[in-house]
């Protein structure tokens, strides 16, 4: 029976992306607004709890925000495990229907023969003309004939009744097949649709929390600019806001030039997603392991293979803190296990090959530091990462 895990998430209503509109807008005070204020104690004083009120309303905004992109991501990880329940078994019911059908074949063909080696063999006719020699030797043979000839009978009937079996085995495969490939199609739309959810819910989220942090940032200075006793003026606060938003863009852009990326990286093509590693376990075996084990130290760094979207970023399942990239051919790599606090990137956010994404942990189904990496040529199919990235010039 096919996976019906929340299936009430999976059936329920499809996730829109927040708005862009914050409540926090129009109610915003301007920095003209706190100079005002700061001229007149008791004016201070109304605006301070103001703009903590504010702050606490961003603070319930922005963990909105965050709860409706983790929904969406979580209906995609609860589709996409629906998805591949389907395929494993449509894929097993497949193999019987090919071992059924040949088995009806193989009993057919054997039937038929033993009937044309009876029939070259003499037959009935060569025996009742046995029946009216009256020589004892004919007589003796009839016998050993007759008892041969018993034998195959039964056996032909056994034959038959392999043949008859095999075939409705094969009709009764072949038709839980067709039901089974109905139902893996609903769930492959479903799983792409999630996955488109998440991925525009996720962008959406990332320029949102973007404006909740620039609020935030304006707030904490508005506030700590009142609060303050030894000018009369915000002037100040303001260039200082200013400056340390433009010391962090050159943090991050120095970052980005020195380091910030695996060697080689910052192309188009494909890159290990790892640099110093050693292989703990590989894809398949016993326990049907999705991906390939890539050990190494924590917080080792961690790039994207390729360059793409983030189409998932945080708890994902048993995978634990979880990155996930959609690139460009419609292929997907997944970057399992990373701590939490260790991820580079966000959600929506579009990275290039080489770039850091993340770090090297054990969250999740996870029992010591690794990189678990999978390799999803279409969605629904897992492949070894090994042939994967062999395909694109790249070898572990």
């Amino acid at each position: 029976m096919l996976a019906a895990t929340a299936l009430g998430l999976i059936g329920g209503p499809l996730l829109t992306a927040p708005s862009s509109a914050s409540a926090v807008d129009a109610s915003l005070p301007t920095w003209q607004d706190v100079e005002n204020a700061k001229q007149n104690q008791a004016a201070t004083a109304a605006k301070v709890k103001e703009i903590e009120a504010l702050l606490v309303q961003v603070a319930q905004e922005v963990a909105t925000t965050e709860k409706e992109r983790d929904a969406a991501v979580a209906a995609y990880a609860v589709a996409e495990d629906n998805l591949l329940q389907a395929n494993a078994r449509l894929d097993e019911l497949n193999a019987k229907l090919a071992e059924s059908t040949q088995e009806a074949d193989t009993a057919e063909k054997e039937a038929a023969s033993l009937v044309g080696l009876m029939y070259r063999s003499g037959g009935i006719d060569r025996s009742t003309e046995m029946f009216l020699e009256s020589d004892a030797t004919t007589s003796d043979e009839l016998l050993e004939r007759l008892a041969s000839m018993s034998k195959a009978t039964e056996r032909n009937s056994k034959i038959a009744e392999d043949a008859t079996r095999a075939k409705n085995d094969a009709q009764s495969l072949g038709n839980q097949a067709d039901v089974v490939s109905k139902e893996r199609e609903r769930l492959e739309q479903e799983a792409l649709t999630r996955q488109e959810e998440a991925t525009a819910l996720a962008a959406a989220a990332v320029e949102k929390l973007a404006q909740q942090e620039a609020q935030k940032a304006t707030l904490d200075m508005q506030l700590a600019a009142l609060k303050d006793t030894t000018t009369k003026t915000v002037a100040g606060y303001q260039e200082r806001l200013n400056q340390e938003a433009e010391d962090e863009r050159k943090r991050q852009e120095e970052l980005a030039n020195s380091g910030g990326g695996a060697p080689g990286g910052g192309g188009s093509g494909w890159g290990l997603p790892i640099t110093s590693y050693w292989v703990s376990e590989e894809f398949g075996g016993g326990r049907n392991h999705g991906g390939i084990d890539l050990a190494a130290s924590m917080w080792t760094p961690i790039y994207a293979a390729a360059a793409g979207q983030v189409i998932a970023c945080g708890e994902f399942s048993n995978y634990g803190n979880t990155v996930d990239i959609l690139h460009s051919d419609g292929s997907r790599t997944r970057y399992a296990h990373q701590p939490y606090g260790g991820l580079a990137v966000s959600c929506g956010q579009w990275v290039s090959q080489g770039q850091r994404i993340g770090s090297v942990g054990s969250t999740g189904w996870s029992s010591g530091p690794h990189l678990h990496f999978e390799t999803w040529p279409t969605l629904g199919y897992r492949v070894n990462p090994r042939g994967f990235m062999a395909d694109r010039g790249v070898w572990f």
